[in-house]
């Protein structure tokens, strides 16, 4: 397990665990604490590169709308796509060495 964490400016926080093991047939999800502003993404493996990166970014979406739902931030402006962007940078950092 290879454990990442993303502070968001001070806003959020998003805690990666790659490689995790989970029930077959599921590769990723996302639990999300509003209280603490904090998501918790486990990625498990997978049986491909594709479909790895398909779940980073599948997951990264979830943390995107527990974050804009928090803030009131509408999905479908600038601000989410920076959001979403900015996340999976931090994580293509770690995941670029797992694919």
């Amino acid at each position: 397990m290879i454990r990442q964490d993303i502070d968001i400016n001070g806003y959020w926080r998003v805690i990666v665990l790659y490689n995790i093991e989970l029930e077959k047939g599921i590769y990723g999800y996302t639990q999300t604490d509003f209280e603490k502003r904090q998501s918790i993404v486990a990625i498990g493996k997978t049986y491909s590169a594709e479909n790895f990166f398909n779940t980073i970014i599948h997951e990264a979406k979830h943390v995107q709308s527990h974050i804009c739902k928090y803030y009131n931030v509408r999905e479908d402006g600038e601000q989410s796509a920076y959001l979403i962007g900015y996340l999976t940078m931090k994580m293509f950092k770690v995941f670029r060495k797992l694919i």
